[in-house]
């Protein structure tokens, strides 16, 4: 019978603590938590998943995030971020393949090409008022050495108005070329934040 009764109250004590602690919106608190990581962990799984057939995210660390896997005017783009800069790593692979190149990048006459290519888009997607090819350089991805040039850029249709960073074309089988950028704030962009994830992009 004392076993009994001891068993009634532990059972009375461990309702009126579960009840209390709903009411304090504990219980709540922690499943909202554990969905909130399920479902972060849920996307970024999904978003390696879609974006696989172009490139292969799976190595990438946790302090990015892949934001966007979409299509503008037919060209496929995947957005990843640095989460504590906020600094911006953009892939794109071009329905016209051939729009930039690594030739391109290489080129001393790559200023004129950026500019072609900004006047061809500039009311569709971004409108540049300013876009200066700063230097050349390079960084390992995709299994191979990517040529780039430094950019510095003015932009009037965005929050942003004053941006740098580094715009580079990467090659992908069957001949088909990667446009791949990192962007920031001018002042905050990284190239230590670019070189990290770009290293671990297969």
């Amino acid at each position: 019978m004392k076993g009994c009764l001891s068993f009634i109250i532990k059972t009375v004590i461990a309702v009126l603590v579960f009840f209390g602690l709903l009411h304090l919106g504990v219980i709540d608190f922690i499943k909202d938590k554990i969905q909130e990581y399920k479902t972060e962990t849920s996307s970024q799984e999904k978003m390696i998943d879609k974006t696989k057939d172009v490139v292969d995210l799976s190595e990438i660390e946790e302090e990015y995030t892949i934001d966007k896997n979409l299509k503008i005017l037919k060209n496929r783009m995947i957005i990843a971020e640095h989460n504590a800069s906020g600094q911006k790593m953009i892939m794109i692979e071009p329905k016209d393949g051939d729009i930039l190149t690594k030739d391109d990048i290489k080129s001393d006459d790559i200023q004129t090409k950026i500019d072609s290519i900004v006047n061809k888009y500039k009311y569709k997607v971004v409108k540049f008022d300013k876009i200066e090819v700063v230097k050349h350089g390079s960084l390992e991805g995709l299994g191979q050495t990517i040529p780039y040039v430094k950019v510095v850029a003015q932009i009037s249709n965005l929050p942003i108005k004053d941006m740098e960073g580094i715009l580079g074309v990467a090659e992908l089988e069957e001949g088909k070329n990667l446009i791949i950028l990192s962007v920031n704030e001018k002042d905050k962009y990284s190239q230590i934040v670019a070189d990290a994830f770009y290293k671990k992009v297969k």
